[in-house]
């Protein structure tokens, strides 16, 4: 099945793996853990909010970029 995203989606997932990276510099377990929150919230809103191309909408080639072009991946 395939899903698309649009850039905010995409901008949400980023910041996602941003605060998992910022984890392993706190070494206070409290702000670990209000860190850990916001990015599983980030992530749970991001897959909650994918939704499937219509049977119409998909393409059975594989997925390419170039100029202009979004990647469109299987999931």
């Amino acid at each position: 099945m395939e899903f698309r995203t649009d850039d905010a989606q995409l901008l949400a997932l980023w910041i996602a793996a941003r605060l998992l990276g910022a984890i392993r510099e706190i070494e206070d377990r409290e702000d670990q853990a209000e860190l850990l929150i916001k990015a599983q919230m980030l992530l749970t809103a991001f897959v909650l909010g994918l939704g499937p191309l219509g049977s119409d909408q998909i393409n059975p080639a594989p997925p390419r970029t170039g100029p202009g072009r979004v990647a469109r991946f299987d999931a």
